[in-house]
C-alpha cells in the first residue's frame, strides 16, 4: 500500500483524517486490506515513524517500510516497495487514500489472480468500464514496478502488456474514489 505522498490537495496530513466511522483514513485502508490479504506492505516517507507504529500496533499483518525518495513522487515509492517483496507471488497496488473499497472487492480481485489460467496475469478492476484499484500484479513484473521513479505509476505495464490484463469488473464504486479533499471524507 503507498501513503508516502504529501496530499497537498487535501490541506493537511489526510492520512490522520478522521472518517464518519471514527477511524482515520489510513487506518481504515488498513482494516478493509487485512480482511483479505495474508501480508500488507505499507510505504511511507521518512518521518512517519509514528504513524507506522500506531498502524503496526493496531494490525499485525502489516510491515511498515519508509521509501527515502518518497516526495519525488508514486512511482519511488512504488519502486521501493516492489524492490522489497521479490518473494511474493504478486501483489495488490492499493492507495492509502482509498478507504471505501469493499473488502469483498479485494477478495474477488485475488480470486481473479489464482484462478486465472495466464501465466503472468495482471488483474485490473474497473467499475461501470472505468479503471480502478488496486491492480495485481503478477511477480513476473516487480522488477518492471522496481524501477518506477517521479509520478509513473503502474498503469503503463497494462498497455506493454495487454495479453496479460484480466479486466474485472466489479459492483464496487470505492475501487474509483480516493480522498483528494476534506469534502471526499463523507463519502458513503
Amino acid at each position: 500500500m503507498l501513503a508516502g505522498g504529501a496530499g497537498r490537495r487535501f490541506g493537511a496530513d489526510k492520512r490522520i483524517a478522521a472518517l464518519p466511522s471514527g477511524k482515520s483514513l489510513l487506518e481504515a485502508t488498513v482494516s478493509s486490506l487485512s480482511a483479505s490479504f495474508e501480508e500488507i506492505l505499507l510505504v511511507l516517507r521518512p518521518g512517519d515513524e509514528v504513524l507506522a507504529s500506531a498502524l503496526s500496533q493496531a494490525c499485525t499483518k502489516l510491515t511498515c517500510v519508509f521509501a527515502p525518495k518518497a516526495t519525488l513522487g508514486m512511482g519511488h515509492s512504488l519502486a521501493h516497495g516492489a524492490s522489497l517483496i521479490s518473494d511474493w507471488e504478486g501483489a495488490a497496488i492499493c492507495l492509502g487514500d482509498m478507504p471505501f473499497i469493499q473488502p469483498r472487492s479485494f477478495q474477488q480481485i485475488q480470486l481473479a489472480f489464482f484462478e486465472s489460467e495466464l501465466e503472468a496475469p495482471i488483474i485490473s478492476p474497473s467499475y461501470e468500464r472505468r479503471p480502478g484499484h488496486p491492480v495485481l500484479f503478477h511477480h513476473r513484473y516487480f522488477a518492471a514496478l522496481g524501477a518506477l521513479k517521479g509520478d509513473q505509476g503502474a498503469r503503463r505495464l497494462l498497455l506493454e502488456h495487454p495479453e496479460s490484463v484480466i479486466d474485472l469488473a466489479l459492483s464496487d464504486a470505492g475501487i474509483l474514489q480516493d480522498v483528494d479533499r476534506p469534502s471526499d471524507i463523507n463519502r458513503p
